[in-house]
């Protein structure tokens, strides 16, 4: 997906987008540093999570369940209400929404930073995944609506350079924070470390974000909503608390209830289709082949990446006992491959189609098994650096994944559909890292990899091979499901738009574009695609 050309009425074709006036001269850049400081509160506030989760259990005395809930319930929320953030963008108008999400974000992270025990913690952290789910549908929206032209893909690309960015500099900052343990509080100045910078961006953004005025009121499904969180709170928290609680028999009957839950949101959801209403996700779907094997594969990855990312953290903390910010540092060979990727693909896959998602399979399975021959070979003498090559070979592979993905899911969608696919896609993918968080984390609580036990170290390395091989197999399962893809390569010319365009410009900003964005933005993937196609 590109930006419209100069010219373009963005939203054109959505009855519901609010009228903007776009600010004039200096005022439109603030309004950018807005959005990029809010995609580094959002991106960045998960990286810190995921370093500061040995230093959550030493210092609140908690399970290892409850700190898994830290890191998977803040994506868990932004993944259910994510779809409904955007729409209430289209309500209340964006600069509101993404304002109110500043205040709630900025509000829970200062509760974080000071929060007492666990319980605290873990609600402050709930309620900063819906304030993240209410900002960052708006931002690609503003960023269209303030930029035209080569500006616009400049925006763009600085958004998307904030992503890296934000992947990186949370762990190192956070780890170095952590490390620092200033005045004694621990893991607590890497979530107060957020709080100016929200409060920066909702001062500024109050001053220079121009109102818009709502043109409609489209149907917002909070029933379903609220049915599709209940079931995934079924499915995530026993995955969570079931190894502490010595699987319980409260924790089977959840399981057991997770299943009728689902089914009775599509039944609702079939209902609001049937009637001529909205509902949040559009049965009718799932019957293309290309939604639903798209949906696969995004959670299996997701997943893989999101358990890789927080376990090896955890790893090199308790197995290898290195501290937060030699932790960050040893990780971000990833970081660096997947931005360097990231570049490539737009290159690529006009040339290649599909076979990007297969080599970005195989360079992620290559990883990952070279990740547990090196630990399992290096056994309790390995260090960090051991792992470096492995991770430069995932990091590759996320770029050449992540961004063709989405793409390649809609060649195969039917054009009335692509808005809401790439909506529904992106919430999978939120879904996708809650579920890697809690079922990765399962087999490190099985096999009793608990920060602070006396055989840590070895327990650790041991539930750190067995994590690998389970995303290994993931990622296998994936691989095959690739194969039942559309391939853009094979088809028209124009079922490539998405990538040739402007594509060697954005580089980077391609890729996250079309993975983020929410619902609004999904509509606006809906419109390009009809006015695109009806050229050729």
């Amino acid at each position: 997906m590109t930006a419209p050309t100069t010219g373009e009425t963005v939203g054109a074709a959505d009855p519901y987008a609010p009228p903007v006036t776009a600010p004039a001269g200096r005022a439109r850049w603030f309004v950018l540093a807005v959005g990029l400081t809010c995609t580094f509160l959002v991106v960045g506030g998960v990286s810190i999570a995921n370093l500061a989760m040995p230093s959550l259990q030493q210092t609140l005395h908690v399970g290892f369940g409850a700190v898994q809930f830290v890191v998977a319930g803040y994506g868990l929320v932004y993944a259910v209400f994510l779809i409904t953030g955007g729409r209430l963008g289209d309500v209340l108008g964006r600069r509101r929404v993404l304002l109110g999400g500043l205040v709630l974000f900025t509000a829970a992270v200062l509760v974080s930073g000071l929060a007492p025990n666990a319980p605290v913690l873990i609600g402050a952290r709930l309620v900063q995944g819906f304030g993240a789910a209410l900002i960052y549908p708006q931002i690609l929206s503003i960023i269209q609506d303030t930029f035209e032209g080569a500006e616009r893909n400049f925006a763009l690309g600085l958004f998307g350079a904030t992503i890296g960015v934000a992947i990186v500099v949370g762990q190192l900052v956070g780890g170095a924070l952590i490390q620092l343990d200033l005045a004694g509080l621990a893991w607590r100045p890497a979530f107060l470390v957020l709080v100016p910078l929200g409060a920066a961006a909702l001062l500024t953004g109050r001053r220079v974000m121009a109102p818009d005025r709502p043109a409609g009121r489209p149907h917002i499904d909070l029933a379903g909503t609220g049915l599709l969180g209940g079931a995934l709170l079924l499915l995530v928290l026993p995955l969570l608390v079931g190894p502490g609680a010595g699987w319980a028999w409260w924790t089977w009957a959840m399981f057991a209830a997770a299943l009728p839950a689902f089914t009775l949101f599509v039944r609702y959801e079939q209902h609001l289709d049937r009637t001529g209403r909205t509902p949040l996700l559009r049965p009718s779907l799932f019957r293309q082949r290309a939604f639903s094997v798209g949906i696969a594969i995004g959670v299996l990855y997701f997943i893989t990446i999101v358990g890789l990312a927080v376990y090896t953290s955890l790893t090199f903390q308790v197995g290898l006992g290195l501290d937060p910010l030699q932790a960050g540092l040893a990780f971000a060979p990833v970081g660096v491959a997947f931005f360097v990727s990231s570049l490539l693909v737009p290159r690529l896959v006009p040339r290649l189609g599909r076979s990007v998602l297969v080599l970005g399979h195989v360079l992620l399975l290559g990883g990952l098994i070279a990740a547990w021959a090196t630990v399992r070979g290096a056994g309790s003498g390995m260090s960090a650096g051991e792992l470096a090559l492995p991770l430069l070979l995932i990091g590759t592979a996320q770029g050449l994944t992540m961004s063709p993905l989405i793409g390649v899911v809609l060649t195969g969608i039917r054009p009335s559909d692509k808005g809401s696919a790439s909506g529904a896609l992106t919430t999978a993918f939120q879904i996708g890292q809650a579920l890697g968080v809690a079922g990765i984390g399962t087999v490190f609580a099985v096999l009793g990899a608990r920060p602070g036990a006396a055989t840590a170290s070895s327990r650790y390395q041991v539930a750190y091979q067995s994590a690998l091989l389970l995303m290994a197999a993931l990622t296998l399962v994936s691989f095959v499901l690739v194969y039942a893809l559309p391939n853009p390569h094979d088809s028209r010319p124009h079922h490539h738009f998405l990538w040739v365009r402007h594509g060697r410009r954005t580089g980077l900003a391609h890729a996250f574009y079309l993975l983020t964005g929410g619902h609004a933005v999904g509509r606006r993937l809906s419109h390009w695609f009809h006015h695109h196609e009806g050229k050729h």
